[in-house]
Parts: C-alpha cells; structure tokens; sequence
C-alpha cells in the first residue's frame, strides 16, 4: 500500500488538500503530520479511510527525516516557505523520499533550486510551489507557450481574498508581507533583476465575478522559474492584489511605517520582529475592530456575492509568435482558495505515486509536469478559460 505525508496537514491548505487525496486515491495511506495534533486528530476522525496523525515540528530534521524514510511521497503544506523550505527539503533529500509543496516565495525556490544535484543524488523529484500561484498560473504559461512558435512575455497575476475565515494562521500573512516588502526578483529583457516590491502596476480584468482590478508586480516564484523552462522568453511578472481594497490599505499603512519589515523591535520589554507585530494585529483584527470586519465583509459580499469570502482568481497572459502573426493566449479561473492551492500538490503528489514523474532533482511545476495531463485533472474541478487573439 501506498504511502504519503501531509506536513501540515491539518491547516487551512492541508486539510483541504488531505480531502482531495483521500477522496481521490481512497487505498492510499495518509499520515497527517502537524503541529498541532488534536487538530490532525479531528481531521482523522473527520475524512476516515486510511489516515492517521502524527505531531511533528519541522524544525526537528531527525524527527522529520524518520518520518518521511518509509513513505512513497510528502506534500508539505508548511509555511512561510522563506522560512521553512529548505529544512523540508534537506530531510527529503537524506530520507531520500520524494516531495512536493506549495512554496510561494521567489527567494526561496532560487535558492533550493541550486540543490538539484543533491536531489538527482537520491534520486528523487523535489516539485516546488505546485499550488494556485505557482503552481497554476506556471502550467497556464507552459500551456500557452506550446501553442506558440516562440514565447516572449508572460505576466501572471492573482487576486486573492482576505477574508477567508479559514485562513487562521500567520503564515500567509507573513508570506503576503514577505511579497510586498523590498526588493523583489523579475525577468526583464532576458535577464533576472531586482526591483522594488509592488513598483508596477498592472489593470487587469480577472474570472467573474471580480473584474478589473489594480494589481502590483510582488515577490513571486514564477519570474524566477518560468524563464529557465521556457526558452527565449523576454518578460516575466507575477502581479498580485487582495480584496478588500480597506484591508490592504490598513497593510499598506504598516509596510509605510516598517511594521512588515524583519527589523528587531521593543514590545514592552521583549526584543521581536516588526513583521510579528503587523502579523499579529492583522490576525487579530475580527477582536480589535469588530464593526470595521463586519463592513469589509458585507462591502465583500455585495460586490462579490459568497465567492468574495473564500476566493481566488489567476489570470495569465502569454505573448509570443504564431505562424508569423503576434499572438496572446490569456487564462483565466477562479475558486475557493482551499481547493485551487491544495488541488494541484493532490494531483502532483499523485503522479509520483503512480509513477507518472518520471525527472529527477528539485524542479519548478512547468519543468516537470506535463500540461495536456495536468489540465485534463484540474479542469474536472476547476473550469480554466482558454482565449486566444492577435495584437499588434
């Protein structure tokens, strides 16, 4: 029998993905590993089958070495990735157990991509951030670079809400001040370099219900990955913006004053990070200003309808040469948050365990998983918008 490890399993993202994987490969074992046990424990007794739980803390590599020894795959779910990616991956590599996750920092993925070697080593697949963004926006641009003779730019861009109340934890706040704080990687005129966090502005038409909105060029992995699968491409950005426009002006306020900043700072008598602080007040703002979240949600709900609470939308367009003529693929899809992240690690995870996967090394979702199949899974949950035109 097949087995795999959900790290962090029991979150807002892993628990959904736990679902997926056990609603679609009901015979495989899943061992749902996290911090929090009674939360694993609740999860068991929730989706059945062949699950169990585990406490563990990844910041013990002995601990989590033994536990990925025996197992067919992990999917880590663990974040902020900036923080915690790369001790995931080293204990892959020396229990010698293929991995995939959901990273969605750009620093990060060029960094751990630099381990490759050492993963051909154990012959393993290390497959980073197969989530929402990245994860479908890069198989979006793989896609619409091969209906393409030559590729040459490629934005990618997600909307995305803060008012999921699953989303409980500070990793993806501390992820989203991560993105919008300093220096930041993109691909312009062929090359890597370093401009400031949300200095471009894009106006972008997203899924309905949404619309347009005035997205921001943040730290993403996509510029830094995309380039090195699809040959020839000038350009590349990942351009992202929450909802409501209140909330992210209240983050705006605290990146203004260095509050989203990793800066050391006194609170009463003990030395902490800025960033903890902004994370802190942002988690707890349903408690501070009750009425204030109670606006944002209805504001929400009025334009957006339920999907304004729990969701997400990608957009990707991808510019290049078709028989002579300038030609733009745009994709376009929307969701629970939940689903569109966890969905693409299940189905990841999966082709491992079927042996589907057949590379090795630490790899970007686009050098690795082949598009037409990747679709063909994800589109029976999540239907994709595909539109082609010519541009001048």
């Amino acid at each position: 029998m097949k087995k795999v490890i959900a790290l962090g399993g029991a979150g807002h993202i892993g628990a959904c993905g736990v679902r997926e994987l056990v609603k679609r490969a009901p015979d495989v074992e899943v061992i749902i590993a996290d911090f929090n046990l009674d939360a694993a424990q609740e999860l068991v007794k929730e989706v059945g089958g062949k699950t169990s739980a585990v406490k563990v803390d990844v910041r013990d590599s002995k601990a989590l070495v033994n536990l990925m020894k025996d197992a067919d795959a992990v999917m880590s779910f663990v974040g902020p990735y900036y923080l915690l990616a790369e001790p995931i991956i080293k204990a892959a590599i020396e229990a010698k157990t293929p991995l995939v996750d959901i990273c969605d920092d750009g620093d990060v993925t060029l960094a751990m991509l630099e381990r490759s070697k050492e993963a051909e080593k154990a012959g393993i697949p290390i497959i980073m951030g197969l989530g929402a963004t990245p994860g479908i926006t890069n198989m979006m641009a793989l896609r619409g670079s091969e209906m393409l003779d030559q590729a040459t730019d490629i934005d990618t861009s997600w909307a995305w809400t803060a008012l999921d109340p699953k989303m409980t934890g500070p990793a993806i706040v501390d992820h989203y001040f991560h993105a919008v704080t300093g220096d930041i990687v993109t691909f312009r005129d062929g090359d890597w370099v370093k401009i400031p966090a949300m200095s471009v502005k894009r106006t972008l038409e997203f899924s309905d219900p949404v619309g347009v909105l005035e997205a921001s060029e943040v730290g993403h992995p996509e510029p830094a990955t995309i380039p090195k699968y699809i040959k020839g491409v000038k350009n590349v950005s990942n351009n992202g913006v929450v909802w409501p426009q209140r909330f992210t002006d209240i983050a705006m306020f605290m990146k203004e004053i260095g509050l989203a900043d990793q800066t050391m700072m006194k609170v009463l008598d003990k030395e902490v990070k800025a960033r903890d602080v902004a994370t802190s007040i942002i988690l707890a703002l349903p408690e501070l200003n009750t009425d204030m979240v109670e606006d944002m949600i209805l504001e929400t709900m009025n334009r957006y309808g339920e999907f304004g609470i729990e969701g997400v939308c990608l957009r990707v367009d991808v510019k290049g040469e078709k028989d002579g003529a300038q030609t733009q693929y745009s994709y376009r899809c929307g969701g629970a948050a939940d689903l569109l992240t966890a969905l693409p690690a299940v189905l990841g995870t999966l082709m491992i365990v079927n042996g589907d996967v057949k590379k090795t090394g630490v790899l970007a979702p686009e050098g690795v998983i082949p598009q037409e199949i990747f679709f063909d899974l994800l589109t029976k949950s999540v239907p994709v918008e595909e539109i082609a035109s010519q541009y001048i």
